[in-house]
């Protein structure tokens, strides 16, 4: 297998199934007061890497203001979603490594 290179400049998936067994990625562009929508981790874990913005985590009932640039872990079996709240567009790069009975 070779080694995957993907450029950083677009939106877009960066690792897919074709790509990944256990590994999906990719970077999200979200402009002013836009959001991903709630979703569920399920039985990975995501590691999502702020690069550029302000954005509002939420998981249940909590809420954190995070600053680029940082690195958030969702833990699995976590709903949660992401909602820019910066006046600059929010650019961030989630990797989502799938438990052994997700694949």
């Amino acid at each position: 297998m070779a080694i995957l290179v993907r450029s950083l400049i677009e939106a877009g998936a960066l690792v897919s199934a074709s790509d990944s067994q256990q590994i999906r990625s990719g970077l999200v562009v979200l402009q002013r007061g836009k959001e991903v929508g709630k979703h569920e981790t399920g039985g990975g874990e995501e590691l999502i890497i702020l690069l550029e913005g302000t954005a509002e985590m939420q998981s249940g009932r909590e809420t954190k203001t995070v600053n680029a640039p940082a690195a958030v872990l969702v833990p699995a079996h976590t709903a949660h979603n992401v909602r820019n709240q910066s006046k600059m567009p929010l650019r961030y790069v989630y990797v989502y490594v799938m438990a052994m009975h997700d694949s």
